[in-house]
């Protein structure tokens, strides 16, 4: 019954990490539309993006992003940021984190 039990238990926790990993690779398409929007919103403006590229490298180095989960995320990336006009206007969201992320 115990051995039931514990097996039970490192089940359950080796799904939790399965599921909080996957939330992490989730989290990785803001800094994909970051990285996307001065050309999908064709700002002129935009500051030099390497400290977001840098930024973007190590998590995917970090979460362990293939190929193509990156190309999987870019494309959500881009759809999200098409999807609402407002995403590409200086009042939108994506500006101020975009401006905050090249510092």
């Amino acid at each position: 019954m115990k051995k039931t039990i514990i097996t039970a238990a490192c089940i359950m926790l080796g799904l939790a990490s399965i599921q909080q990993a996957h939330a992490q690779k989730e989290m990785i398409g803001m800094f994909y539309e970051m990285k996307l929007a001065p050309t999908v919103c064709k700002w002129t403006n935009a500051a030099d993006s390497k400290k977001l590229d840098a930024t973007i490298a190590a998590q995917e180095k970090a979460l362990g992003i293939t190929a193509s989960e990156k190309a999987t995320f870019m494309k959500a990336a881009e759809a999200d940021i098409r999807s609402d006009p407002s995403n590409c206007t200086a009042e939108g969201m994506l500006r101020p984190m975009y401006d905050e992320a090249v510092k």
